[in-house]
């Protein structure tokens, strides 16, 4: 760029086009004040004088918005793109905000990258959706401290302070662990993704349990142990087992490794979907046949589940609407309206992944 160009401004445009300064802001700002031709020569004029528009701060000083809402996650950006909980959940995120006009920039926070190193802190936009951070999370006190309007989505749950989009999680783990107890299953471990930072491989002994910092992984543990507690089994039996991802190879690797260490298994209540088909692969892989040898259930219901071979018991919930609720949420904020919570039905499905215990140790078809 020429130092010419360098310092083009509003101001030059207007001279060229024998306009005013505010005609000329009125094309970017507010174009619906202007006539379509004249946009366009404006728009035209300022291309050729290699004007790239306002400047974003400035934008903001002088509106007070953006136009843009901010996504954290604490996951690769790859992540976005290929587990099928996010895109569902993201598509409800984009069906909102398209419909108000509202830009949404992505704010990835990967375990093990610096929070400075990002562009949490200083991302031009009117407010935050935290999608599934961990209370403490060096990149949750930066976005809390812009004092910008927060949804928090599955956790942190920081009470009335900000919106909240969630699901009984505590309910939906209880009523699936109920499931596989009436099923006859007494031997569970609960497959669990990553509950600490950093994320390990193997079981979580209650030493460890301290150290669990994910809210929803803690509600799923205390509804699993809840069904078993009503069942009269003993809590403490259920076999904790973090994977350390969220994705089928990381759940066939830890389940592979889960059943060499615990063979006497029969019932795995795995965190998600995802996490599920992993687990119902490591069974081929240790010869273990699901159902007739191993019962599996998922959660989210997303469409693989319903697909794959055999269809996964799971709890279902709405992503896509949690996704738009979210959005909603936060553009009502935006807007001046308080923070207020969001919690959305679930519902346990019941398919051919889960089947009976027999008195004998075989299995039996489900009644369904």
């Amino acid at each position: 760029m020429s130092d010419m160009t360098a310092r083009v401004t509003l101001q030059t445009i207007a001279d060229r086009l024998g306009v005013s300064r505010t005609t000329v802001s009125n094309a970017y700002n507010r174009p619906r004040e202007l006539g379509a031709d004249l946009r366009e020569r404006i728009l035209d004029s300022a291309a050729e004088l290699g004007y790239r528009g306002p400047d974003a701060a400035g934008r903001m000083l002088r509106t007070g918005h953006m136009g843009a809402i901010g996504l954290l996650f604490t996951e690769d950006l790859r992540f976005v793109f290929s587990d099928p909980d996010t895109t569902s959940f993201m598509r409800g995120v984009a069906e909102a905000t398209s419909l108000s006009g509202t830009g949404l920039t992505l704010l990835p926070a990967p375990a093990g990258l610096d929070v400075s190193l990002t562009a949490v802190a200083t991302a031009a936009v009117d407010g935050h959706i935290v999608f599934s951070v961990a209370d403490g999370h060096p990149a949750l006190g930066e976005v809390l401290d812009r004092g910008l309007p927060i949804v928090m989505v599955d956790e942190p749950d920081l009470g009335h302070r900000t919106s909240f989009v969630g699901i009984d999680d505590r309910d939906g783990a209880r009523t699936i662990a109920a499931h596989l107890i009436e099923l006859g299953h007494r031997e569970l471990a609960a497959v669990l993704g990553r509950v600490a930072s950093p994320a390990r491989t193997g079981r979580i002994d209650q030493n460890r349990e301290d150290e669990m910092t994910a809210r929803v992984a803690c509600e799923r543990v205390a509804g699993y142990r809840s069904a078993m507690a009503d069942a009269g089994l003993d809590p403490d039996d259920l076999i904790l087992w973090e994977a350390g991802g969220n994705d089928p190879d990381t759940g066939r690797r830890a389940v592979v490794e889960l059943l060499g260490t615990h063979p006497s298994l029969t019932g795995l209540l795995c965190f998600s979907d995802q996490l599920a088909i992993g687990a119902s692969q490591a069974g081929q892989v240790v010869g273990r046949e699901v159902p007739e040898d191993l019962s599996i259930a998922g959660f989210d219901d997303v469409p693989r589940a319903r697909t794959w071979d055999p269809p996964l018991t799971t709890v279902r919930q709405p992503l896509v609407e949690k996704g738009k609720a979210a959005a909603e949420l936060l553009l009502e904020q935006i807007a001046g309206a308080p923070p207020r919570r969001v919690m959305l039905p679930i519902e346990l499905v019941v398919r051919s992944s889960t089947a009976r215990r027999s008195a004998q140790g075989g299995r039996g078809p489900v009644n369904s």
